[in-house]
């Protein structure tokens, strides 16, 4: 099972900062997780939200600042308002933090409220600069947005939902997708044995208590997102034993 970082080590450091992802990856994580937006110039930065206040000291919309203004908010945790690190990075800051790492790195392409001009193609462009694509799957709410990145490219896409999709895996299989994503309600063990005998991975959102950490991995699904990899990761090694 894949050790996803969901936003990083988000249970101990401000989610989707340069911070909590190189932390994630220092728990043990073997993936990160994170949420790509665009700003007011069209530059692809990382934060779950639409608005920025639930995680910076400040108020609007991402896409209505420029970068060097979303630079300037500072953390709103406040052991960490200072760190140079708790700053909104730019996916490419995130890129070159995994470039020479054995990481998988999930890009949500937040695309399900507001959707931004080219984010498909500006995300495959870059990540096509680093040549990373092995490394990469690209998953969203927005289905549209997936059938995006399939017409441009060859990287793997992950379907992510909340509520349940009438014969998901051949809703999946028609997608052309690598994973399906879903929430762990909606998980049981008929969904997994269906989805690889159909050659489809299972990545479980969002995965914290250690009793469902030990199911899934009794269940042989493909990978957990969690904001806490630490206990993944001890799990992990517990079930090897």
């Amino acid at each position: 099972m894949i050790n996803f970082a969901h936003r990083g080590a988000s249970s101990d450091y401000p989610e989707n900062t340069i911070l909590s992802l190189r932390e994630g990856i220092n728990a043990g994580a073997k993936g990160l997780e994170i949420d790509v937006h665009k700003s007011k110039d069209n530059k692809l930065v990382v934060i779950h939200d639409e608005d920025i206040e639930r995680t910076f000291l400040g108020k609007g919309l991402v896409k209505d600042y420029t970068l060097e203004e979303l630079k300037s908010f500072r953390n709103r945790k406040k052991l960490f308002r200072d760190n140079e690190e708790c700053h909104i990075p730019t996916l490419e800051e995130v890129l070159e933090l995994v470039k020479d790492k054995e990481i998988v790195l999930n890009i949500e392409l937040k695309t399900d409220v507001i959707h931004y001009e080219n984010i498909e193609e500006d995300v495959v462009n870059l990540i096509n600069k680093y040549g990373i694509g092995e490394k990469i799957i690209l998953s969203s709410f927005n289905h549209d947005s997936l059938r995006k990145v399939k017409k441009i490219s060859n990287i793997r896409i992950g379907v992510l939902y909340e509520n349940p999709i009438e014969s998901i895996i051949s809703y999946a299989k028609k997608l052309g997708a690598y994973a399906i994503h879903p929430d762990l309600r909606l998980v049981s063990e008929k969904l997994i044995k269906e989805a690889h005998k159909n050659n489809i991975k299972v990545n479980i959102f969002t995965v914290n208590n250690p009793i469902f950490m030990r199911m899934l991995i009794a269940n042989k699904v493909d990978g957990a997102f969690t904001d806490y990899p630490e206990l993944l990761k001890e799990i992990l090694d517990e079930s090897l034993l």
